[in-house]
């Protein structure tokens, strides 16, 4: 067995660790590789303020491995707080096995340890059977993984058109830079009711961990002059991409029908096998009191936007207990997510019972 030495990643090694994401493929139902072109590190601002990038390099010095800790501002029990969120793992086919995944998360470990946050998630998609029954399984010397049920990443179609929606006393509009500091105190307000969720600031957008984001890809909705409910459309094309490898079992057979039926129905086909997504995140969301009808009314002003701007698909997160996800769900989708999880190295944290919510777009 070839030995892996680990080290935190350098500039140098950027071409090189596109490379292994893209040969890299997230198998199920629909097997995926998510990219970063054309740089891997200009794209990893979305996933945390600050990051520790590990590589494991094989005798010949190529990097086959590749694990990423994320520190980022988010909400535990309604307090700011430093949480971690783990990602990107990605080991070559050739060196999958139980002893050099245990010293990747050896190195894990240490990290962890010198520097502890007050908590630390993951997310593994739902049907990837592999990684849920080895980086999740709780192994002796394995850190802990304590599952926080499913989040839902519905990949919604957006070729048929759809009619505007209204509501007495709602007015949805785009955002404005005089927006800005209302809306971004809101958004931390009300992701304060959510666990886990993102504290966003102003500086955030454009290149930090909204990167690719404008003021005007929010839109807003006011009551009375009074913003009650947020949410943008997060198109990351330009740094991140999701290629379609190839379509297993039941969706390899009926790829064929889905896409004689969205003819007929002017809905948007699945992409060919190597194909990329054409799709926007929706982002930033935050609805006072939770009121499914004023999401409603959002969520399908950014479906008319998402049209205009070329999108196939938009594709949300929220979790099964959250109470907005019928909205969501109500549009015609390709089911996806994943289920999340606390990682510690002893006991998980104390969480309250408030519903996470996980932004999409900086997984």
């Amino acid at each position: 067995m070839s030995r892996i030495v680990f080290s935190p990643v350098t500039p140098a090694d950027d071409a090189e660790l596109r490379a292994l994401l893209a040969r890299n493929v997230m198998e199920g139902g629909i097997s995926v590789s998510f990219r970063r072109e054309p740089s891997y590190f200009a794209a990893a601002a979305v996933q945390g303020e600050r990051a520790q990038i590990y590589k494991g390099c094989d005798a010949d010095g190529r990097i086959v491995m590749l694990g990423s800790r994320f520190r980022r501002p988010a909400y535990l029990n309604g307090t700011l707080c430093d949480t971690g969120y783990l990602a990107d793992l990605r080991i070559d086919k050739c060196h999958r096995n139980g002893l050099h995944l245990y010293r990747g998360y050896r190195v894990l470990a240490e990290k962890m340890a010198a520097e502890p946050l007050a908590a630390e998630i993951t997310m593994i998609l739902h049907d990837n059977a592999a990684a849920l029954s080895t980086i999740a399984a709780n192994r002796a010397g394995m850190p802990r993984y304590t599952p926080l049920g499913m989040v839902h990443t519905p990949v919604i179609g957006l070729t048929l058109p759809r009619r505007a929606l209204d509501m007495p006393g709602i007015e949805i509009r785009a955002g404005r830079p005089q927006d800005a500091e209302a809306l971004f105190a809101f958004l931390n307000r009300e992701h304060a009711r959510r666990q886990f969720a993102p504290h966003y600031r102003a500086e955030d957008l454009a290149q930090g961990r909204l990167k690719g984001l404008d003021i005007g890809d929010f839109l807003l909705a006011f009551k009375q002059n009074r913003l009650v409910g947020a949410l943008a459309g997060w198109d990351q094309h330009a740094f991140r991409q999701i290629h379609v490898e190839r379509y297993n079992g039941a969706w390899r057979i009926g790829k064929p029908l889905y896409n004689a039926a969205a003819r007929l129905l002017r809905l948007p086909p699945l992409p060919p096998e190597g194909g990329q997504m054409r799709h926007g995140y929706i982002a930033a969301l935050a609805v006072e009191n939770d009121d499914p009808a004023v999401f409603r009314l959002l969520l399908r002003a950014l479906y008319r936007a998402g049209r205009r701007r070329g999108w196939h698909y938009m594709v949300g997160g929220l979790h099964e207990n959250d109470p907005l996800l019928p909205e969501l769900a109500a549009y015609p989708h390709i089911a996806a997510g994943g289920r999340l999880f606390a990682v510690s190295l002893g006991e998980p944290p104390d969480l309250d019972g408030r519903v996470p919510y996980i932004e999409a777009g900086a997984l």
